[in-house]
């Protein structure tokens, strides 16, 4: 008769094997934020993590799907942010201000998650395109039921449109503020009031600024 021993992770073992791919995941990031999606490769990866090539496909297929884990996370975060905002609020123009400076600020201080979002996630992959979009869609829909909430605040009708140009301008001052001389450019504080305030008065009736 044959015996079978039935190998049973260990509380020990999860949390080792999960320290271990929140490494391999936060390397990674790092590198696709330093040097662009295709100017990483997974011995890079490996090396920089100082794992086995086996251990990363442990938990990983290949590059693209490691990236897909680190854009899928930034999403969540966000929108997690967002929903703390909205929970936090009940004046709907402050709502509507935090939101806007919150999505700025968590950008501005995590610049490398920042170009993983706005730049490398476009044009890399159909799967990653999707993914890169249904961030900004949910982000859309956070900033569209804050304009829904008070009709006699918000005088743009279209919602929709609405919502899609001002995370499209958040994104678009982001980029261009990363892109600026550290040494000179705006404090991030700064920049996020200025955008919240702009997309603020582009959706709201003269009254109420």
């Amino acid at each position: 008769m044959r015996i079978f021993m039935v190998y049973r992770k260990t509380k020990g073992t999860e949390a080792r094997m999960e320290a271990r791919r929140r490494l391999i995941l936060d390397t990674a990031t790092h590198l696709f934020g330093r040097d662009g999606y295709h100017a990483t490769t997974v011995p890079m990866i490996v090396a920089e993590s100082n794992v086995s090539t086996g251990s990363f496909y442990m938990y990983f297929r290949n590059k693209e799907d490691v990236f897909v884990a680190a854009l899928e996370e930034l999403g969540t975060t966000i929108s997690g942010l967002l929903a703390v905002v909205r929970e936090s609020e009940e004046d709907v123009l402050m709502t509507m201000e935090k939101k806007i400076e919150a999505i700025f600020l968590f950008l501005a201080e995590n610049p490398e998650r920042a170009r993983l979002l706005i730049v490398e996630s476009s044009g890399v992959s159909p799967r990653l395109e999707q993914i890169g979009r249904a961030i900004l869609r949910e982000q859309e829909e956070h900033v569209k039921t804050t304009l829904e909430l008070d009709s006699r605040t918000f005088v743009f009708e279209d919602t929709a449109i609405a919502a899609r140009c001002i995370v499209g301008a958040v994104h678009e001052s982001l980029y261009c503020w990363l892109e600026e001389d550290p040494a000179t450019r705006l404090p991030a504080v700064e920049v996020a009031h200025a955008v919240a305030q702009f997309n603020i008065r582009a959706v709201t009736r003269n009254e109420r600024i």
